[in-house]
């Protein structure tokens, strides 16, 4: 028989790339969902998969409903973009619900927890951002990302479950929001609109989800140690870069208006973390490039059609 793995936030863009990774494994997938979700159109259609509808207040109804499971993913968080990111008692609800998810776990008899943390715990830095560098957050999703690690981990430790959280820079693929700069820019430069943006020099790191959601799934089979893990690519270049880069790979005839929008009073803000630890400890590395990435999406026939996103 093969193992279980709960996944909360199961048709989020991590979640939905997680699932199908851990498809390619011996194991029975329950994906979380929250009721009446208009996104469960996601998950694949498999006997592997059972999709339960809970909200993230309820993760006690787990234990009835699975019984017992093996591996733990928290994923599900509410208000990750602006304005909810300054929203306190929305993020003081999501610290609340993931340490429901850790008892959850523990009560299923886990041995494995995997929470999403992000890059916003560790504020504005200069120069390479390693999981030793002083965190001072300067959102209340931080502020409540870095609490929740804190706690979780000790929880973990407690109960002898093995725990990782994982600092999630900027990943991009299928099912990312339609706000950010690649969605958006990869369908502009398909349908050949001019693009206006900041000046671009600031340092960025872009990873593809999948390689992402390749690391979750071997911090649950190899050995490793409990802790904070950085995941990125480890590739830095000034945003522009990758921004022209696009405009090559695709063909486009968009025009590219650096400096037309001017920096925020905090910005640029550089994003240079180091991805030495997750190399060293599951001998990974990315497997996507750059322009892999975005020749897949290029041929996204939702984005083909005009449209940017698989919500509705």
């Amino acid at each position: 028989m093969g193992k279980k793995v709960v996944v909360t936030g199961a048709t989020s863009f991590i979640g939905i790339h997680l699932i199908k990774e851990w498809l390619k494994k011996d194991v029975d997938i329950v994906a979380v969902v929250r009721p009446n979700s208009k996104n469960v159109g996601r998950i694949p259609l498999t006997e592997q998969i059972h999709i339960l509808e809970c909200n993230m207040t309820g993760y006690d109804i787990l234990v009835q409903e699975i019984g017992q499971a093996d591996y733990f993913y928290h994923l599900a968080w509410e208000g990750t973009r602006v304005p909810y990111r300054d929203d306190e008692t929305l993020q003081k609800t999501n610290y609340e619900c993931a340490l429901k998810a850790m008892h959850a776990a523990q009560n299923l008899k886990c041995s494995f927890f995997l929470s999403a943390g992000s890059q916003a715990e560790y504020g504005s830095i200069d120069g390479i951002i390693d999981e030793s560098c002083p965190c001072v957050p300067g959102t209340a999703y931080g502020k409540e990302k870095l609490h929740a690690c804190g706690d979780l981990m000790s929880l973990a430790e407690q109960k002898g479950i093995k725990f990782i959280w994982t600092r999630i820079f900027s990943l991009y693929g299928e099912y990312d929001y339609p706000g950010t700069l690649v969605m958006s820019a990869v369908k502009k430069m398909m349908m050949g609109e001019d693009i206006s943006m900041t000046a671009g020099t600031q340092l960025w790191d872009y990873l593809h989800v999948e390689d992402a959601a390749r690391a979750m799934v071997l911090f649950a089979i190899q050995k490793s140690p409990n802790g904070i893990y950085n995941i990125a690519s480890g590739i830095h270049k000034p945003l522009r870069e990758f921004v022209i880069l696009m405009k090559e790979i695709l063909g486009s005839k968009s025009r590219l208006n650096f400096g037309a929008i001017p920096y925020g009073s905090n910005a640029p803000v550089n994003l240079t973390p180091s991805v030495d630890k997750l190399k060293n400890t599951l001998g990974w590395y990315p497997e996507i490039t750059f322009e892999e990435g975005i020749k897949r999406m290029s041929m996204d026939k939702y984005l083909l059609g005009g449209r940017v996103s698989r919500d509705d």
